[in-house]
């Protein structure tokens, strides 16, 4: 990718393709009051996800470290050994527990339901382990995933699946469908959990169990803390809970135990009780019009500069009064308040914002400059203020939130912060987001829309929504579900649009099996923008996968679909199709400006056949050719960056390039390749041993065929 663009997603600059470079702010327009970089690492990944140039400080979303760390790991898939081992180690059994494995030993299937928290996913992958064995592979099943595909699916033998908050389509064939999944697992020696926080007709077919969590909390603490906390302690804990504290909450305030916090604090630590109850006193109290105006401006802006603030809350007023007059407020005050005090001759706001208890001005130095920044006093307050404002505020408060941010949207240095902002609303009032924002500010498009226009900078904004809402554990297969509905035959263009950048970045991270299938679907679409996007948009996805077993997983798709595809008569434009998507694999550099697929073939060097076939077919493809050829001498001078011996790495790759090219196709590729190396711009020190390495593997690979004929 070229090197203004580098990062994760799909990056293109013309007017009739989705994302739009943006540079930073400040010397884009010379102002100086542009938020700082944020403190929350989740932030900050995001931010490298969409650009290093991006700012978007106070953009708070820290979810608690805990779930953080859940929320970026992979979610379908084969799931890490490691993963499995921390969910079966300390695993206290609950009372549903024995009659889930009844029902799997009868079924294969069974479905756990119960409420968010109460531990469902790690009951489900206990169940499996106790079924099959620790050794036995555990796969997560893609959430899309309809009831026929999955009928369809070829499950593996002795192997656990999960399929956790499924939401795919069923038809009214389903107890058809369920028993033929029956049927394939019993053959097999596997078995399928499903969860569901609901009743669904999705899994009315299948075995339920109502799950819970185990009824005795200290021995959950005492199994998690060990040696480390005293009968005593343990008892005052559990006294000190509440009833509706989720699993994960309570392993964290056990893990805070161990650190030596005493009970209360580590119960308000973990359920930041401070935060909560500083926001509800504030808003019991009743504050004034101008300091929800105040509060509202910093829950979606905070870190901004006391001027940028003032602009900002300027404009939420005049949007306002517009919707919800003053006058109809003081109506609606009850008769028993005093009405509200009038304001000085000559107001004191900055003065009054200081004295509000949720509100602090920091100072800060940004690049070698003092700056001011209002922000709130308790970043975890966030949370609580959407979900107040949620549940006190009604539809004419949210409309003129909803004008405010259309109109500094304009500012593009904002637009993070807006994101941030709605995907933390979300977690409180979905709805509010997804009729207000989702579904219309998706919707606009045109292969003509200007390359800086506001309909685009909204489209865009949506995407990052979900972005934002992958860091949440509960939103994240929300995400998932709206950029699926987006990817569909009945979304406007605009919509599949924000389908294939969601899917090339942070969702695609989450989700890469949904992923590839969702890009590989919008590809197929006929058009000069869409389709081509969506090719490129597979070299996205391959840098936002964390780990090598993602990025296989990349290949390993391309490079069946390629086998499937290669010569079959009326499938020429899919197989292109295919082929480009790979070479924009090959092309995408790490933020070095190398290759990535050289540094994958050597972390994973038996990668080399699914390679070397990908590159044989690369390189004797006309339409392609030339930027294969470039892409490979690319290739090989990455490899010496990545190992010690980087001609043992292009000699196997050779190996494999022999065996599968003709020798009038040898011939060609190493004059081409020599002609293309030899020129000024393209020589590089160290890539000659290299490419020597390659083609003398390729010639002895073709000797031994000739012998052998």
């Amino acid at each position: 990718m070229p090197e203004e663009t580098s990062g994760e997603g799909v990056h293109t600059d013309d007017d009739g393709q989705p994302f739009q470079h943006v540079g930073n702010p400040a010397e884009a327009d010379g102002r100086e009051d542009v938020p700082p970089p944020a403190d929350h690492p989740p932030v900050n990944q995001l931010i490298n996800i969409f650009n290093s140039d991006v700012e978007a400080s106070g953009a708070n979303f820290g979810f608690g470290k805990a779930t953080s760390r859940a929320s970026r790991q992979t979610v379908s898939g084969p799931m890490p050994r490691e993963r499995v081992a921390a969910l079966t180690c300390r695993f206290v059994k609950p009372e549903p527990f024995e009659a889930a494995i009844g029902a799997l030993e009868k079924h294969a299937v069974v479905t756990l339901c119960g409420p968010d928290g109460s531990g469902k996913l790690t009951g489900a992958v206990n169940l499996l382990v106790r079924m099959l064995g620790g050794e036995a592979p555990i796969v997560r099943l893609s959430l899309t995933r309809s009831l026929r595909e999955l009928a369809d699916h070829k499950f593996n033998g002795n192997t656990g699946y999960l399929l956790p908050g499924w939401f795919g389509t069923f038809d009214q064939e389903a107890e058809h469908h369920w028993e033929r999944i029956q049927g394939e697992l019993h053959k097999r020696g596997s078995f399928l959990v499903v969860t569901s926080s609901e009743e669904s007709r999705r899994t009315a077919m299948t075995a339920r169990i109502e799950w819970s969590q185990p009824e005795d909390r200290a021995a959950v603490v005492r199994e998690h803390a060990g040696d480390g906390l005293a009968d005593v302690d343990i008892v005052k804990v559990v006294e000190a809970l509440p009833e509706d504290m989720t699993m994960a909450c309570l392993i964290e305030v056990t893990d805070l135990l161990v650190q030596g916090l005493p009970p209360e604090k580590a119960i308000s630590s973990v359920l930041r009780e401070a935060a909560k109850d500083q926001v509800c006193d504030w808003f019991a109290q009743g504050p004034t019009r101008e300091q929800v105006l105040d509060i509202t401006v910093l829950a979606f802006l905070p870190g901004l500069s006391e001027r940028r603030f003032g602009q900002c809350r300027e404009l939420l007023k005049v949007a306002l009064a517009e919707l919800v007059p003053e006058e109809s407020a003081q109506e609606a005050r009850p008769p028993d308040r005093p009405p509200y005090p009038r304001e000085d001759a000559f107001p004191q706001v900055r003065g009054r914002q200081l004295e509000n208890p949720l509100i602090r001005i920091r100072q800060v130095i940004v690049d070698g400059r003092p700056r001011r920044l209002i922000e709130l006093r308790e970043p975890e307050a966030q949370r609580f203020l959407f979900a107040e404002m949620a549940g006190r505020f009604d539809e004419y408060f949210w409309d003129a939130v909803r004008i405010w941010l259309e109109n500094i949207l304009t500012r593009p240095e904002l637009s993070l912060h807006i994101a941030a902002g709605l995907a933390r609303l979300a977690g409180s009032s979905f709805d509010e987001v997804e009729v207000s924002y989702l579904n219309p500010w998706s919707v606009a498009a045109g292969r003509g829309e200007p390359a800086r226009s506001h309909a685009r900078q909204r489209r865009l904004t949506t995407v990052h929504v979900l972005w934002f809402m992958c860091f949440d554990e509960d939103l994240a297969p929300v995400a998932l579900r709206v950029a699926a509905g987006w990817a569909t035959q009945g979304s406007t263009p605009g919509q599949k649009y924000n389908a294939i950048i969601a899917f090339s970045g942070v969702l695609g991270r989450l989700y890469p099996i949904e992923a590839v299938k969702n890009l590989w679907q919008l590809a197929c679409n006929r058009g000069v923008v869409l389709g081509p996007l969506a090719v490129e948009a597979f070299g996205g996805l391959f840098l936002s996968q964390e780990d090598a077993d993602g990025r296989v997983r990349v290949v390993r798709f391309l490079e069946s679909k390629i086998r499937k595809l290669r010569g079959v008569p009326g499938r020429i434009e899919r197989y292109g199709m295919a082929l480009r998507a790979m070479l924009a694999v090959y092309q995408t550099n790490d933020p070095q400006g190398r290759p990535l697929a050289a540094q994958l073939l050597c972390e994973r060097p038996e990668l080399a056949d699914a390679i070397g076939y990908t590159w044989s077919v690369l390189l004797v493809n006309r339409p392609v050719r030339h930027a294969a050829l470039a892409a490979l001498h690319a290739n090989l001078d990455a490899l010496r960056h990545h190992t010690d011996e980087p001609e043992r790495i292009a000699q196997r790759l050779g190996d494999f390039l022999g065996n599968l090219l003709t020798k009038d196709q040898q011939d060609e590729l190493a004059k081409d390749f020599t002609a293309f190396a030899g020129l000024p711009a393209n020589q590089r020190n160290g890539v000659t041993p290299v490419t020597t390495a390659l083609f003398a593997a390729i010639e002895r690979a073709q000797r031994r065929m000739g012998e052998q004929a």
